[in-house]
């Protein structure tokens, strides 16, 4: 049985990523390193979905603690403002006036809650 559920937060998490990464020019000219880093975690959530996608029960096992590791990291760019010169309160208003930032965020909460239902669903 295909994993679904997590399927489609991990293709929503592709998808927020990919117009961050397109469409945020503060986040190449100040945090070109938070950049990278997001398309490493992009490149992984394309090998999660394609798991998910052939039917592996991996998504479903370690899904949950993907999608909360991401979350908390996403969550944690926060603590790097005065990295960047501003204080935590602007760069949390900066971050969450981004609708790809948000997105992003959700759709974390969505494979955790997508991986739970799959496994939820497994035949052992």
């Amino acid at each position: 049985m295909r994993k679904r559920f997590a399927a489609a937060a991990i293709t929503a998490s592709i998808f927020f990523s990919t117009v961050l990464l397109l469409t945020d020019p503060e986040l190449w000219t100040v945090a070109p390193f938070h950049a990278y880093v997001l398309i490493g975690l992009t490149g992984l959530d394309v090998l999660m979905l394609t798991a998910s996608l052939r039917g592996s029960i991996l998504v479903a096992r370690i899904g949950v603690l993907y999608g909360l590791g991401k979350l908390a990291l996403f969550l944690g760019d926060i603590f790097t403002a005065p990295e960047f010169g501003t204080t935590y309160w602007e760069f949390a208003s900066y971050l969450f006036s981004l609708w790809a930032y948000d997105g992003l965020l959700a759709s974390q909460i969505g494979i955790v809650a997508g991986s739970y239902l799959d496994r939820r669903q497994q035949r052992w």
